[in-house]
C-alpha cells in the first residue's frame, strides 16, 4: 500500500536517489533539506514515515525524530548517518528511531526496513494525546493536565521524580504541546558531559578557543534557540555552570568560549532532576537563586508504585512495540501476569518495566507472557516486608508473599469472629478443616 514518506537530507544527490527509488515503488514523496523544513512538512504534510539524516545545516536529526515522536509517537522512523558509530545507534534507538542506517548505504536494504517499519506501524491508541504517555490512574493524570496547562507559555518547568519515571518524555510532550513546537527541543544530560566540556557544550566556542577548536562550534543554548532547552539531571550541574546557566535565565544571552560577543537566544528551559534541589540548596552545593529561577512551575512524576493501574497497559503497550521490534506476532498478557507485575514495587519505574518485558518477550516462545518469564526484579535495594528481604525476589515470589498476607489477614479476621472455632472458620472460608489448621501452624497465629 502506498505511503507518504518524508525524506529529510541536505545532500540533494542523495535525497534524489533515495526519492526516486521509493517513489518507483509508489510511495508519495515529500523531501526537505534541513531541520526546519522538516518540522514544517511533519505538521503540513502529516507522512506516514520519517527517513532523516543525523546530520542537518541547521541541527540534529535526532531533534526532527524527537519532534516527530512527540506529534505522533507511532510515526516510524530511520535515521541515516555517515558517522556510524555505536553510540549514535544506540541514541537513535533510544530516542525512538526504528532502525538506524550507515551511509554509504545499499538502497534495496533501505527500501526493505522502510517498508518493513510501515507493515510494523503499531495502531493508534489513545496514549498518543497523551504525548506517548500510558497511563490513565489519577496521579498520572493530575501530572499531565499540569503539563497541559503550562505548555502554551514559556514559563520554565521543574520535572520532579524517581530515575525511570519518563522526564523526557514529559518534557518532549510539553513541547510538542506548546507554541514552539515546530522549533527545536534540545537536549542536554548535565550528569553525561565531563565538567572540562561543558561550557563549550552549552555555548559553543570560536575558532582558536582551545586546543583542537579548528572551527566555530555552535553551542546547545544557541542551536535551541526558537525551541526549547531540557536540562536532564540539572542537579549534576557544577557551581561555575550554575552561575553561567543562572546568566541564560535572567537575561537570555551568553558569550561562546573565546568570544567577545554578546549572544541573545530566545529559548524556552524545562529542567528535569530526581534529587532533592532544595536539600542540595541547604547543604550548599545548589545555587538558590537559581532554584527559584527553575522551581517558577514544578511538575511531580509520580513513580510506579503509586499508580499500579498503569502497569498493565505500560505492559501492552512495551509487548507491542518490543514485539514490533523483534518480529514477533502480538502476546497476550493474561491477568495472572497483569497481577504479579502489578505487586512489585519498581524501584527502577517504568523504564525497569521495559526492560523486564524486552526480556520476558525475548523469553517467551509461545502467545502468552507468564510470570515466569519474568525473572528476578532488578531491584537496587532489599526491602523489608513483613519480616522478610524482598532483594532478589522473583515476582512469582512476590505474589507468594502477597498471598500468604492476605490469606493471614483473612483467616486472622474470619478466626476473630468465630471466637477461635476452627471448624465454624473453615465452613465460612468454603474449605476444609484441616487447611485452616496448617495454616494457623504455618503462619503462627493463636
Amino acid at each position: 500500500m502506498a505511503k507518504k514518506i518524508l525524506i529529510v537530507e541536505d545532500r540533494e544527490t542523495t535525497r534524489i536517489m533515495v526519492a526516486e527509488t521509493l517513489r518507483r515503488r509508489g510511495h508519495e514523496i515529500v523531501a526537505a533539506a534541513t531541520l526546519e523544513e522538516g518540522k514544517l512538512a511533519l505538521d503540513e504534510e502529516k507522512p506516514d514515515f520519517l527517513l532523516t539524516d543525523l546530520q542537518l545545516p541547521d541541527g540534529s536529526g535526532l531533534d526532527l525524530l524527537a519532534s516527530a515522536l512527540g506529534s505522533d509517537a507511532r510515526l516510524p522512523v530511520i535515521v541515516m548517518s555517515a558517522f556510524g558509530t555505536i553510540e549514535i545507534a544506540v541514541e537513535a534507538i533510544k530516542t525512538g528511531a526504528y532502525d538506524f542506517v550507515t551511509k554509504p548505504f545499499d538502497t534495496k536494504r533501505l527500501v526493505s526496513l522502510v517498508e518493513k517499519a510501515l507493515e510494523r506501524r503499531p495502531r493508534a491508541t489513545a496514549s498518543v494525546d497523551n504525548g506517548g504517555i500510558v497511563g490513565d490512574s489519577p496521579p498520572i493524570r493530575a501530572t499531565l493536565a499540569a503539563a497541559r496547562k503550562v505548555a502554551p507559555s514559556d514559563a520554565t518547568v521543574l520535572l520532579l521524580g524517581e530515575s525511570g519515571t519518563g522526564k523526557e518524555l514529559l518534557a518532549r510532550a510539553i513541547h510538542a504541546w506548546s507554541g514552539r513546537s515546530r522549533g527545536p527541543l534540545v537536549n542536554v544530560n548535565c550528569a553525561a558531559i565531563p565538567r572540562e566540556l561543558m561550557e563549550a557544550e552549552f555555548f559553543g566556542s570560536e575558532r582558536g578557543a582551545f586546543t583542537g577548536a579548528v572551527a566555530r562550534k555552535l553551542g546547545k543554548v544557541e542551536l535551541a534557540s526558537g525551541g526549547t532547552f531540557f536540562l536532564d539531571e540539572i542537579g549534576e550541574l557544577p557551581a561555575e555552570m550554575q552561575a553561567k546557566l543562572l546568566r541564560v535565565l535572567q537575561e537570555r544571552t551568553f558569550t561562546r568560549v573565546g568570544g567577545t560577543r554578546e549572544m541573545h537566544t530566545d529559548i524556552r528551559i524545562v529542567a528535569a532532576t530526581n534529587q532533592d534541589l532544595r536539600k542540595s540548596v541547604t547543604d550548599g552545593s545548589f545555587r538558590e537563586d537559581l532554584y527559584y529561577r527553575l522551581n517558577v512551575f514544578p511538575i511531580r512524576i509520580p513513580p510506579l508504585r503509586e499508580r499500579p493501574e498503569d502497569v498493565a497497559p505500560l505492559v501492552r503497550r512495551f509487548a507491542a512495540t518490543i514485539g514490533d521490534k523483534l518480529g514477533r506476532s502480538p502476546v497476550d498478557v493474561p491477568e495472572e501476569t497483569r497481577r504479579f507485575l502489578a505487586s512489585a514495587s519498581w524501584p527502577g519505574n517504568v523504564r525497569q518495566l521495559q526492560n523486564v518485558v524486552e526480556r520476558a518477550m525475548i523469553l517467551a516462545e509461545g502467545d502468552k507472557l507468564l510470570p515466569e518469564h519474568f525473572g528476578q526484579l532488578d531491584s537496587p535495594a532489599a526491602e523489608k516486608e513483613g519480616g522478610e528481604r524482598s532483594e532478589g525476589l522473583t515476582l512469582l515470589d512476590v505474589g507468594r508473599r502477597a498471598q500468604r498476607r492476605a490469606e493471614s489477614e483473612e483467616i486472622r479476621r474470619v478466626m476473630r469472629e468465630t471466637a477461635g472455632n476452627r471448624a465454624e472458620a473453615a465452613r465460612r472460608l468454603g474449605v476444609s478443616y484441616k487447611p485452616p489448621w496448617a495454616k494457623l501452624k504455618e503462619y503462627e497465629l493463636s
